[in-house]
């Protein structure tokens, strides 16, 4: 006759392995799961940039259309009489007050405040 087989030592190392390659799938479907968030999360970042381009490309275009506005001496001329009440010679240069400001005090007012027909009817005779 043949000696018994310890079969408790042979299903002992099927179970180690298997458990250890059933660890090892574990661990590449972790690592695979991983992986592929970080590339869905760097599509979403190249959409990001690609939205920032587009601005940036945009902006840039209004700032150059401003620019070429700003370098005309037309542009020129007219902030320098302005804003800083210049004149060319010969000219005269009437500084008026802003329409918010308030009147002087002491003056008292022109006009009289009558109803519109009544101005008409008075320019009219």
């Amino acid at each position: 006759m043949q000696p018994p087989i310890n079969r408790n030592k042979i299903i002992g190392k099927k179970d180690w392995t298997k458990g250890i390659i059933l660890v090892i799938a574990w661990l590449l479907i972790f690592s695979l799961a991983r992986d592929l968030l970080q590339v869905r999360s760097g599509f979403g970042r190249i959409e990001q940039a690609k939205n920032s381009l587009t601005s940036a490309i945009s902006q840039n275009e209004k700032l150059k259309e401003k620019l070429s506005l700003v370098s005309t001496d037309e542009y020129k001329e007219k902030i320098i009489r302005e804003q800083l009440n210049m004149q060319k010679v010969g000219e005269v240069v009437a500084v008026l007050p802003k329409a918010n400001s308030k009147p002087v005090e002491g003056s008292e007012p022109t006009e009289i405040s009558a109803e519109n027909w009544e101005k008409w009817w008075a320019l009219l005779k």
